[in-house]
C-alpha cells in the first residue's frame, strides 16, 4: 500500500466513524431505571390523563397546537409523580424524565438524546438548576434557567417539557397546586 491510499483509508474511516457518533442516539437510563430514581423502592401506580379538555388545552399551549396524544401517562405515589416526556430539539426528540413533588420540579433526567449538538444537557451541572422549579402561572415556569451555547434548542425543549411536566402535575385529581 502506499502511503496515499493508507491515509485516504484512515480519514475515511474517521469521518466514518464521526457520522456514525453524531447520529448515535445516546441511551442514558430507562424508563424502569428512572422510576425507580423516582420512587426507590415505594410502589408507584402509573396512572392516565386522557388527552382532553383542560389536559388537551393546557398541554397544547405549552407544546403548541399540533402536540397531539391519547393519553398522558404518569406514576403516582402520594404527592410524587413522574412524567417521561419527548420533545424534538433541533431536528430529532429527545426523551427525558421529570419527577416532580409538591407542585415543584425535584428531578430531571435526560432517558435518550439523539441529537448531534447541545448533548450538555444530559449532564447534572445543568440538570441541577431545575430542581425547584415551579410554575408562576399554568403555561410557564418560575425560573430563568441558564443556556449552554450550541445548545439553545436543547435547552428550550427540556424548559418546555418541565414546564409540560409540572402543568400535568397540576391536572392530577390528587394534587392541590395552587
Amino acid at each position: 500500500m502506499t502511503y496515499r491510499t493508507i491515509l485516504l483509508t484512515v480519514l475515511s474511516l474517521f469521518f466514518i466513524s464521526i457520522i456514525n457518533f453524531a447520529s448515535a442516539d445516546d441511551k442514558l437510563l430507562s424508563k424502569e431505571e428512572f422510576i425507580q430514581k423516582a420512587f426507590g423502592e415505594k410502589t408507584a401506580i402509573k396512572q392516565k390523563l386522557r388527552f382532553k379538555g383542560d389536559v388537551k388545552t393546557t398541554a397544547q399551549k405549552i407544546m403548541g397546537s399540533k402536540y397531539r396524544k391519547v393519553v398522558m401517562r404518569y406514576w403516582i405515589e402520594g404527592q410524587r409523580t413522574a412524567w417521561i416526556l419527548n420533545r424534538i430539539g433541533k431536528v430529532k426528540p429527545i426523551t427525558a424524565g421529570f419527577i416532580v413533588e409538591n407542585c415543584k420540579i425535584v428531578s430531571v433526567h435526560v432517558l435518550v438524546y439523539r441529537e448531534s449538538h447541545g448533548w450538555e444537557i444530559k449532564y447534572p451541572r445543568f440538570r441541577e438548576q431545575f430542581k425547584g422549579i415551579g410554575m408562576k402561572n399554568k403555561f410557564q415556569i418560575d425560573k430563568n434557567l441558564d443556556g449552554i451555547a450550541g445548545a439553545t434548542l436543547s435547552v428550550n425543549s427540556m424548559r418546555i417539557m418541565t414546564g409540560l411536566a409540572l402543568a400535568m402535575h397540576s391536572l392530577v385529581p390528587e394534587m392541590k397546586c395552587l
